[in-house]
């Protein structure tokens, strides 16, 4: 995905204590402020360098508050905050059970998913290696914890630039036999988290069957412990999002691992999250890319901490058009802004853009 981004300010406002307000250093204020960085003049006084800074006034016990240039009073200032694209962190969690030789479109599904990933040509890691750390974690067992060690992983740490690494490692390996999904994303999803560079962390889970467990290799009844692990590893900062290579996992348990892997209830969700199911090697080229680009050039990081209840107060414009939240924009989490759909596209298309967004007093801290 091409990325051409000029981001001219997230401006978040601080908040003075208000007399009212038993002592909350960031009380509520319905005016929303925002600043622009794009070198134009502001109200603020420009240094010699031809930057600007803003003054900052808090109340303090017993002060009144402080005037501003033109005699008033105010209870809140603007804060410049930075916002920077972030960089994922992507695990490519492969079942490696024995079904994986069946056919998928003329080919096993094994090969049709090495293809896709690694085709140095068309595969979805190479052109993407140097803006995504990519890992790798092919994952089975032999009849369980029954047949020795349990889950079976064969991992390879996320990195830059280790395509040809990553792709060395899937052709030296082939189906297994049994598909602990639970134990596996349990495990991998403990190495990512204590995996130390910034960013979003994301499993991207690839199965072609319905999961079993190490301690109850058959029959595949692995549902339970496969969402507890995703639930599991959304609480510790890591997504989950799963692919189907063909048709043998229910569309019900895809769906419950969607909806897990991004933290919305496994049944009985307003609205669902996406799953994948593909039939064939294109759908899977698709699925990867929809899933992976997702992350690229549309998820950006706030210096600051906005109250989640209040986030769709804010406001997001994309070369100044006003965007709809949860529409065209969401936070992932109170410092993550993403954009979706039209909107994330629209930072893909190689142009240069402005994204600007603003949050009223009360509903951002800013530390």
């Amino acid at each position: 995905m091409a990325l051409c981004v000029s981001l001219s300010l997230c401006g978040l406002s601080a908040c003075a204590k208000d007399d009212d307000d038993g002592g909350n250093p960031f009380s509520a204020n319905d005016e929303a402020s925002s600043i622009t960085t794009d070198g134009g003049a502001t109200e603020d006084e420009a240094g010699d360098d031809g930057s600007t800074t803003t003054p900052m006034y808090f109340d303090l016990p017993g002060e009144e508050s402080q005037p501003t240039a033109e005699g008033a009073t105010t209870d809140c200032a603007n804060v410049e905050v930075d916002t920077s694209p972030t960089t994922p962190t992507v695990v490519l969690l492969v079942d490696q059970s024995g079904s994986m030789w069946d056919d998928f479109g003329g080919q096993p599904r094994w090969v049709a998913l090495e293809n896709t990933l690694f085709d140095p040509v068309n595969g979805v890691v190479k052109p993407l290696e140097d803006q995504v750390r990519f890992g790798l974690a092919l994952y089975s067992s032999m009849n369980g914890s029954f047949g020795g060690e349990c889950p079976l992983i064969t991992e390879f740490a996320p990195s830059f630039g280790n395509h040809a690494s990553l792709a060395a490692t899937f052709a030296s390996a082939m189906p297994l036999d049994d598909t602990p999904t639970g134990d596996s994303i349990k495990a991998v999803a403990e190495t990512l988290a204590a995996f130390p560079e910034d960013g979003p962390k994301i499993i991207v889970l690839a199965t072609d069957g319905e999961p079993d467990t190490c301690a109850v290799p058959d029959p595949q009844e692995g549902q339970p412990l496969s969402l507890e692990a995703t639930q599991a590893a959304f609480d510790d900062g890591i997504r989950t999002f799963v692919i189907s290579v063909g048709n043998q996992v229910t569309d019900a348990h895809l769906q419950e691992l969607a909806n897990a892997g991004v933290g919305l209830p496994t049944q009985g969700a307003v609205e669902n999250a996406p799953f994948y199911k593909t039939l064939n090697p294109a759908e899977l080229v698709s699925a990867f890319e929809a899933v992976i680009n997702g992350f690229i050039g549309c998820e950006f990081t706030l210096e600051g901490i906005v109250d989640l209840e209040l986030a769709c107060e804010g406001e997001v414009l994309l070369d100044g058009e006003p965007l709809i939240c949860n529409e065209d924009w969401v936070l992932i989490d109170e410092s993550t802004l993403q954009l979706l759909g039209e909107a994330c596209d629209t930072l893909g298309d190689g142009e240069l853009h402005t994204l600007d967004a603003s949050w009223p007093c009360g509903a951002v801290e800013i530390p």
